[in-house]
């Protein structure tokens, strides 16, 4: 039994008996749903499925596989939880009970099962928390991974927890993976192969449709109709000073045609990326449409997806640093023409699929990004190819939701007896 198992199991019953005090201690908009934290939940009769997506980010993966699985059994009672407030707001447009997901330890893992009673577990991406495996295990209720995925560090991450990790991920009732790699990862800590299978990733599903009319989509934002718009989406600290020189590299005429908006992956980092921005003297405004040179400056909390609706090339952040990358299909199933750095191992198989069609352009390193950005704000022909290649390949990868539910099927899973 390795030294990590011990200690987690250790400490998180510690954790557990002191989380109620430590409600005195979050913020106002925590505290109200301090409860939902330590598992206080409950649901009249009990749910066929609790769903569980981590962040705002795999909530987006909910929404179809709610949809497919209610096909197949109307009426079905689902239960879903988020770890994050964002997340647990997105999946409160949905027509079924929502709370945060209680903490891992086993009084709030005994108290949510208690309360909520599910059938079955469907947890989305990579959501590993051994207690809620043990307690599940305890009363019978099977799991299942659905469009898992898996990077190296998790791996390694989850060996550190030893044998006892592994025969919880032996234990999973199905693991449905978004791509080879993911599988071939999910193996390697345990998962059973005759019940792990590779059905394509659920965000596919949930990404929006192209809009009717882009110009028109600008103009609802507030910017100016006529001009193209670049985004330049979910950056992360050390990626707006590279971009900001790239731009002003470029010729007068061609920063003068073009409208920039910049949105920061993370609300709290906006900080960090206005002193950059203001260190490579880049100019910004926080509405309208920003005037020749200037980016528009939107941290606002969900708005990527109207910008890329809106756009004409998309940079996609977390790339040129080392955070693996965004999701580079939300722009392309925009029909954006696409950029973004050579740090995207989070996002391997979107990458792969887009460049497989010659649908994007990765940069290596902060000098290819000007040449980069000349070429797709310049060649309008290249431009158009590009996002019409994006949007083929986007179309191609749907239906994973449907995929997910089929094998689900064919394992027993669903639909609920």
């Amino acid at each position: 039994m390795s030294l990590a198992w011990v200690a987690y199991r250790m400490l998180a019953p510690c954790a557990g008996a002191i989380a109620p005090g430590a409600r005195v201690l979050a913020s106002p908009s925590e505290r109200r749903l301090w409860g939902e934290r330590l598992g206080s939940a409950r649901l009249e009769g009990g749910c066929h499925a609790w769903i569980h997506a981590a962040s705002l980010g795999e909530a987006v993966a909910v929404p179809p596989l709610v949809r497919e699985l209610s096909s197949v059994q109307p009426g079905a009672r689902l239960y879903l939880t988020a770890t994050t407030r964002t997340g647990r707001a997105r999946l409160g447009e949905l027509p079924h009970p929502v709370s945060l997901a209680p903490i891992d330890t086993p009084q709030a893992a005994r108290r949510f099962f208690e309360g909520v009673r599910p059938d079955r577990l469907f947890l989305v991406e990579t959501e590993l928390w051994p207690h809620w495996l043990l307690r599940a295990r305890s009363q019978g209720v099977p799991v299942a991974v659905v469009s898992a995925r898996l990077s190296e560090r998790s791996v390694a991450r989850y060996r550190r927890l030893g044998g006892e990790l592994r025969r919880l991920v032996a234990g999973l009732a199905g693991v449905l993976c978004q791509g080879a790699s993911d599988e071939r990862r999910w193996l390697e800590i345990g998962a059973r192969p005759e019940r792990t299978a590779v059905v394509g990733n659920l965000k596919d599903d949930g990404l929006p449709p192209s809009p009717p009319d882009r110009a028109a989509a600008r103009q609802a934002l507030g910017l100016d109709r006529e001009r193209p718009l670049l985004v330049l989406g979910s950056l992360r600290p050390g990626e707006v000073g590279p971009l900001a020189r790239a731009l002003s590299s470029l010729p007068e005429a061609v920063r003068d045609r073009w409208q920039v908006v910049a949105v920061p992956r993370h609300a709290r980092a906006s900080g960090e990326l206005l002193d950059e921005a203001r260190g490579a003297a880049q100019v910004l405004a926080r509405s309208g449409a920003p005037r020749r040179g200037a980016w528009r400056w939107d941290d606002g909390t969900g708005v990527l997806s109207g910008y890329y609706a809106a756009a004409d090339v998309a940079f996609v952040g977390g790339s040129l640093g080392p955070y693996g990358g965004h999701n580079p299909l939300e722009p392309a199933a925009c029909g954006a023409a696409v950029v973004l750095g050579c740090h995207h191992e989070a996002q391997a198989d979107g990458v792969r699929a887009l460049r497989e069609r010659d649908a994007v352009t990765v940069v290596r390193g902060e000098d290819e990004l000007a040449p980069a950005l000349a070429r797709l704000l310049t060649d309008e022909s290249l431009r158009v190819a590009r996002a019409a290649a994006a949007l083929e390949t986007v179309r191609d990868r749907r239906g994973a939701a449907r995929r997910a539910v089929e094998r689900l099927a064919s394992w027993g899973l669903w639909p609920a007896d």
